[in-house]
């Protein structure tokens, strides 16, 4: 059940009863699962959270009723319950493991809470839930603000979820830190393991000069700063090069790119422009030219801009960190002919004198 984990073997437990529970509720077509928790584990839970260092979110976990779970033991502390079993000569079975003092929560429901309970109030327990109950409906506003924003303000991207950055910066810090956490969610994290460190980071991005700079979250999630968009997606693995021929005339599927790229012979170079088309003194560049992923180091010269390297033009085109590294770049012995979606380079724009006429576009497949 739980080959692999070598970590932490309650948190292991309770992902395999989840899983469970979850597969039967679909398989047998049943709407509810309901969960014994008692008041006394939503104290300790509270209590755990807490010297985690967990905010407000956390510390009202277990609520009475969240998804498809319900927990109608959650208002009854444990030991009311264990009487009423006895007077009604009822025999429950105890987990030989919850007496087991090497787990954090062991100790705390066995050894921390009774001495706390002994030495400072021994209505505990009582006392917590009142601070439970008064964090939950606290909780319960703040959501009902963060989650309307986030409806209005956040976007789902294909497999990505956007913030704009100039809306969320002049919010207060604790407004941020709910959004932040809840577009984290959006794009797929259950928050285990985030840590006040890792948000604070996410927040760090809103600032100026941030642009390029991403934060790695736990559960194989990155938060990136791309211009004036905060993107919260998975982590993606570095794509690999690729390099193909494109014969004039002729025609090559890229698989990487999703994209045709067409070479064809034309009579003169026609009035329209595209981004996606452009024409070439067909002399300069021979029978072939090579389309390639953009590499550290290409220089350019695109017609109407300034020369240097294309990582600059990226740059002042606005062109998001994490689409450059696959971004086509069309040479002729090593020399950039054409970067899609930029001008044709200077070196090889048809003159008055090209007797032949070379467009090369970009196609969808």
């Amino acid at each position: 059940m739980i080959a692999g984990v070598d970590k932490n073997i309650e948190a292991a437990g309770r992902k395999a009863r989840k899983e469970f529970f979850s597969e039967l509720v679909r398989s047998q077509g049943l709407t509810k699962i309901a969960v014994a928790h008692t008041a006394s584990d939503r104290v300790e839970t509270f209590m755990m959270n807490l010297l985690r260092g967990s905010g407000s979110e956390g510390l009202v976990s277990m609520a009475p009723a969240s998804g498809i779970t319900v927990r109608p033991l959650i208002e009854t502390p444990r030991p009311e319950i264990e009487a009423y079993l006895r007077d009604q000569n009822q025999a429950w079975c105890s987990d030989s493991t919850n007496f087991d003092l090497r787990f954090a929560r062991n100790r705390l429901r066995q050894v921390v809470i009774p001495d706390l309970s002994a030495g400072f109030n021994p209505r505990l327990l009582e006392t917590l839930g009142k601070t439970l109950e008064i964090l939950a409906d606290e909780d319960a506003w703040m959501r009902s603000i963060t989650d309307p924003w986030l409806n209005v303000n956040g976007t789902k991207q294909d497999d990505e979820f956007v913030l704009d950055v100039h809306a969320l910066k002049p919010a207060p810090a604790a407004f941020v830190r709910r959004i932040l956490r809840g577009a984290l969610r959006h794009a797929g994290s259950e928050l285990h393991d985030v840590r006040f460190e890792h948000i604070e980071a996410i927040r760090r991005l809103l600032e100026s000069g941030k642009s390029g700079k991403l934060v790695e979250i736990p559960g194989g999630l990155v938060v990136a700063r791309e211009f004036d968009r905060l993107i919260f997606r998975e982590r993606a693995t570095a794509p690999d090069d690729y390099d193909y021929e494109l014969t004039i005339p002729g025609q090559i599927r890229i698989p990487e790119l999703a994209k045709v790229f067409r070479a064809e012979i034309v009579d003169k170079e026609a009035d329209e422009t595209s981004p996606e088309r452009i024409f070439v003194d067909g002399e300069s560049i021979g029978p072939c030219v090579r389309i390639r992923n953009w590499k550290p180091g290409d220089y350019y010269r695109p017609v109407g801009w300034p020369a240097g390297k294309l990582k600059k033009l990226f740059q002042r085109a606005r062109i998001p960190r994490s689409h450059r590294r696959n971004w086509p770049v069309v040479v002729a012995n090593s020399t950039i002919v054409w970067v899609a979606s930029f001008p044709v380079s200077r070196e090889f724009a048809p003159g008055a004198c090209s007797q032949r006429i070379v467009a090369i576009e970009a196609l969808p497949v």
